[in-house]
């Protein structure tokens, strides 16, 4: 059986960066194919099965796959799947970039076997970070105007976008790094549970069954935040979720967050999400190109 072959020409411009940024809104039906360029793929939103010449696997928001040259993959039973293509030029992802290839994230996801498919789920703030960053990389891209440095900005874009997400390829965790992780269970799953209100440094040691001291020290190293800060963040993360599940005001959300007022709100989530609520939405929701 043939199957199409998508090719570099069609996509890309002669002589500049064999870089492109489509948004799939909405993804439709693609039987099997392949191409002669890399294609790194983001899922926004919906779901749906992608398909390989072994079968299909479900794939949702935060899903993000890697397609080399050559391979064959389509989408198939698809529900509002919305989705970004990231289409690199081979010559564009061949580079020697300094200790790139020695990181272990970029070796487990993006050095796989030829014949597989790498596929890894961002978080929601990951993929937040990661949309925003995309937008960036359409944007230098597409600029017409030569001498301005926007297909080195598009290339430093793209090797931070690679970086991101090989960071996410966590090798397994050493003992003592699971041991704090099982201490820890109880008062994550406390704050999961307290996403619209403050909690106190006391109610959270309370919780922990240990030392201020001690429960700041062990969660900073495991999540990188004290325990204060990492609920303020997951609570922000919580609105993100209100923001496109519901027609909100600021100040509904700020109630629903546990924030004591609009203006606070905001500026957490700001200092968290580097874009306003309002920014956020659009960000989801504004028009598409």
């Amino acid at each position: 059986m043939s199957y199409q072959i998508l090719q570099e020409g069609v996509f890309f411009k002669e002589n500049s960066l064999k870089v492109k940024v489509m948004l799939r809104d909405p993804e439709i039906p693609y039987p099997l194919h392949s191409h002669d360029f890399y294609e790194l793929v983001v899922v926004v939103s919906g779901r749906g099965k992608h398909l390989t010449e072994t079968g299909e696997h479900p794939i949702g928001e935060g899903s993000v796959l890697f397609i080399r040259p050559g391979i064959l993959h389509g989408y198939d039973k698809i529900d509002n799947l919305r989705l970004y293509n990231i289409l690199l030029g081979t010559e564009v992802f061949s580079r020697d970039i300094s200790d790139l290839s020695e990181m272990p994230g970029f070796k487990t996801f993006f050095l796989q076997p030829e014949d597989n498919i790498p596929m890894c789920k961002l978080t929601s703030y990951q993929l937040t970070e990661t949309i925003f960053l995309l937008r960036e990389i359409k944007a230098e891209s597409e600029r017409l105007d030569f001498g301005k440095g926007s297909s080195a900005m598009a290339y430093a874009k793209i090797l931070q976008l690679v970086i991101k997400i090989a960071r996410t390829q966590n090798p397994k965790p050493k003992t003592s790094v699971r041991t704090t992780a099982a201490r820890l269970e109880p008062i994550m799953g406390f704050i999961e549970q307290n996403l619209n209100r403050s909690l106190t440094l006391e109610e959270l040691v309370s919780v922990a069954n240990m030392s201020a001291s001690t429960l700041n020290r062990q969660f900073k190293a495991y999540t990188g935040w004290s325990p204060v800060e990492f609920h303020i963040h997951r609570r922000i993360a919580y609105a993100c979720s209100l923001i496109l599940k519901r027609e909100m005001s600021i100040e509904e959300l700020s109630e629903a967050t546990g924030f004591s007022d609009a203006n606070y709100f905001s500026r957490q989530f700001r200092a968290h999400m580097d874009m306003s609520p309002k920014q956020y939405k659009k960000l989801w929701t504004g028009p598409r190109s």
